[in-house]
């Protein structure tokens, strides 16, 4: 019996085995679907899909508005022009109460919000800007230099003078600009309980009613922390507390004193407003309330999970969220219709350590959201309310933009000390999970990346829990390090060519490395511009940062990546080196774009730094895997594939710790970089018919070649279009890369152009005709 029971479960366990392989042959991996089925896909969306404009049918409200666009003092390029366009017919005569401009880092959302608040059909009006608060004096200038005779207020200061002033104010003459920080915006005086104390037995009363509570289900300070009422006669157990600050919320009095008065409100970098609880939050809910018109500005817009999008929806967009019945105080119902969830069940020992298992039938289930978004998210809420737009969309008015990883070999003496460290570690962390902890994962990773950079100083790794080192790497006698040579060599490269360098790197606080920088670029005769926080303040931070460079010449900026992420213009540095990138996606693709902005007249080069065979080039191989699947499943859709759909930044740790644990062979930093930028230049096209373009036109000359009459004919093929971006896709399947008077395929040089439009690829003369009203070129090949 037990031989037939032994062969009864080999032969299940093989049609398990069977099974499971034809699944995985059906399987298709969605980014080949879409690579696959994408033009199909894109012709059944401009089927179904009816938008608010379209750039190649425009109406008479289009055209008006066009002209209109003229009297600015700067006009937009033409893909600002259909954004504000869209932006605005939306607001005007769509009569939309929100709209979203989810725009990358320099396609200038500032200029083309200002534009949208032009084109208001009310002549006189107020305009109300809420931003982070180093960008107001930004705000400010460009209000100036965009709209002609506008009046700009700057809301940013300590008093209430200018709103108590405009409470009384008749209507506006013209354009009136009003700008606030976020800061200033949300800052509220504190409050304390007002309840009285009943001398018969202790307990809290309502000052004006005497009725009592019971101090058991209500404690102390929690009538203030609440804002509860009196359920009596209803009035307030909470009063300003004038110990604290005197200070009242600009945005709760224009919330309550100025409602209706701004017929538009632009609020800036809407995603760090995404928290449902916090003070900018509630300062964003309560201007979208007061305004007749909220447009929100970000570059993005997706941050990982679908919560981050649930209070700015409920702000935007509360009528088609109550709609849906999406209850606002409930973001986890919102997280299981558009989110991953995931399902763990735990388990408590008798040693009081955890095990958990996904799926299993355990007894304490936790049930907890996942990095991920749903496409309904797009089709329910963002397609008819947002506006995306990509910084390739503008990049004819931009220099090239080239991207290189260098990875750079450690010393022996670094080697040893490395692996000994990660030895350490892995056998430690082995250990932990095996008891279903965690919680050595962020050390691992934070240890190792930190190592090979402060290596002069070694590493010295405690648990965090238990008094006890756990791992540890010595100091190293270099004064110079591989990394540090290679940094000096692209400044020096980068100096003799005039150009000025911004180093980024993360440790600049408890490992902090700028002063060994500063001291090794000014050895070699360069003068050196450090940023930190407590520099200056974050409003003055621009103000500085040209005040500086106008006083001295400065060859090299050295600062942390965070302190330049957004608004920053920094085109005086063209070249941008990554001394170290961390793992947060966001950060590094926001702070790479810094300098490649409008304005920019110098090719921008950025240099990711990372030394070979350690978790910093596991780190980048990481990021530019999930910037080519977020770009592949979203296109453009959130900041040229931040991963804001992928993956946040503790998954990042997650995945680094797990691929140091499972030693997986992987592909080389050079391969997954390659890969990322093919599929960058893929996302790059534009929904439109894309079907292959065969139309002939033929040409016949004749001339006179002495006596004799010679007739020439000349056949125009259309073979595909270029884009604005340099992107061209030929025969509806192969895309090239037209840059510099080069064309390229697969990144081997196939041809040349000259400014004329004339050239070759393949050995086959072509023209480049300029199409008018159209956001491409059209590529002939000549044909005798």
């Amino acid at each position: 019996m037990e031989a037939v029971a032994r062969i009864e479960e080999s032969e299940e366990r093989e049609e398990q085995q069977q099974e499971q392989k034809e699944n995985q042959e059906n399987e298709i991996k969605l980014s080949d679907f879409l690579n696959e089925f994408g033009d199909q896909l894109r012709k059944k969306v401009l089927l179904k899909m009816k938008p608010v404009f379209t750039p190649e049918k425009s109406d008479s409200w289009d055209e008006e508005n066009r002209m209109k666009l003229n009297g600015l003092r700067r006009k937009p390029f033409p893909s600002q022009e259909k954004a504000i366009l869209a932006l605005a017919k939306g607001f005007y005569k769509e009569k939309k109460k929100g709209l979203i401009f989810c725009g990358e880092m320099g396609v200038g959302k500032t200029v083309s919000a200002l534009a949208v608040a032009y084109l208001n059909p009310k002549k006189n009006q107020r305009v109300l800007v809420m931003c982070p608060p180093h960008l107001v004096q930004k705000w400010i200038r460009e209000a100036k230099e965009t709209i002609p005779d506008v009046k700009v207020i700057n809301l940013n200061g300590r008093g209430l003078k200018e709103l108590l002033e405009l409470r009384h104010a008749g209507k506006p003459e013209g354009i009136e600009v009003y700008v606030v920080g976020r800061e200033r915006a949300k800052m509220h005086y504190q409050r304390k309980d007002a309840v009285v104390q009943r001398r018969k037995d202790g307990l809290p009363a309502c000052p004006h009613c005497g009725a009592a509570f019971d101090d058991e289900e209500i404690p102390s300070g929690a009538f203030a922390r609440k804002k509860l009422k009196c359920e009596n006669c209803g009035s307030p157990l909470y009063q300003a507390d004038p110990k604290g600050f005197r200070r009242f919320s600009k945005a709760e009095f224009i919330k309550r004193y100025l409602k209706g008065v701004f017929d538009l409100f632009i609020a800036d970098e809407v995603h760090e407003e995404k928290g449902g609880d916090t003070a900018q939050g509630q300062a964003l809910a309560c201007l979208a309330t007061a305004s007749k018109r909220t447009i929100a500005l970000t570059g993005t817009l997706m941050g990982g999970y679908s919560s981050n999008l649930f209070y700015i929806l409920w702000r935007m967009f509360p009528g088609e969220m109550a709609r849906r019945e999406l209850e606002y105080r409930k973001p986890r119902s919102f997280s299981q219709a558009y989110g991953v969830m995931e399902k763990v069940e735990v388990e408590v020992l008798d040693d009081g350590y955890r095990t958990s298992s996904i799926g299993g039938e355990r007894r304490r289930p936790i049930v907890k959201e996942k990095p991920g978004v749903s496409p309904l998210i797009l089709t329910d809420f963002l397609l008819e309310n947002t506006v995306f737009m990509a910084l390739s969309d503008i990049s004819s008015a931009l220099p090239p933009y080239n991207e290189e990883v260098v990875a750079v070999e450690m010393t022996e003496e670094m080697k040893e000390e490395y692996e000994s460290l990660e030895e350490d570690l892995y056998e430690e962390v082995r250990a932990a999970l095996r008891r279903g902890a965690k919680h050595l994962l962020g050390t691992l990773v934070n240890s190792l990346l930190a190592y090979p950079d402060g290596a002069r100083r070694g590493e010295t790794v405690h648990h965090p829990y238990e008094d006890r080192v756990i791992a540890c790497a010595s100091s190293i006698d270099e004064y110079l390090l591989p990394k540090e040579q290679e940094l000096l060599r692209i400044v020096r490269e980068e100096k003799e060519k005039g150009r000025k360098c911004l180093v980024l790197l993360e440790h600049t606080g408890t490992r902090d490395l700028i002063p060994d920088l500063k001291e090794r670029l000014e050895e070699i005769g360069l003068t050196v511009l450090v940023l930190r926080s407590n520099t200056v303040s974050t409003e003055k931070r621009e103000a500085w940062v040209k005040t500086k460079l106008e006083e001295g010449d400065y060859d090299v900026m050295i600062c942390n990546p965070n302190l330049i992420k957004t608004g920053l213009d920094l085109v005086e540095f063209p070249t941008v080196v990554f001394f170290q990138t961390g793992y947060n996606i966001f950060t590094l693709r926001q702070a790479s774009r810094r300098s490649w902005r409008i304005g920019q007249d110098q090719p921008v080069r950025v240099c990711y730094l990372a030394y070979r065979e350690t978790m910093q080039e596991t780190a980048l191989k990481l990021i530019a895997t999930k910037l080519e699947t977020a770009l592949a499943i979203e296109g453009d859709l959130s900041d040229k594939g931040l991963t804001a759909i992928a993956e946040g930044a503790n998954s990042m740790i997650y995945e680094m710790a797990r691929s140091f644990i499972d030693k997986t062979e992987e592909k080389t930093l050079e391969e997954a970089w390659a890969n990322y930028k093919k599929r960058e230049l893929v996302a790059g096209s534009v929904l439109e018919d894309e079907s292959p373009i065969t139309e002939e036109k033929t040409t016949v000359t004749t001339f006179k070649k002495g006596d004799r009459e010679v007739v020439s004919e000349v056949r125009r093929v259309i073979r595909g279009r270029i884009y604005r971006s340099g992107k061209a896709l030929v025969d509806g399947k192969h895309w090239f890369l037209f840059r510099n008077g080069k064309v390229y395929f697969r990144k081997r040089q196939i041809g040349h152009y000259e400014k004329n439009g004339k050239g070759e690829i393949n050995q086959k003369p072509i023209q480049i005709l300029r199409v008018p009203r159209q956001r491409y070129f059209l590529l002939v090949e000549l044909r005798e």
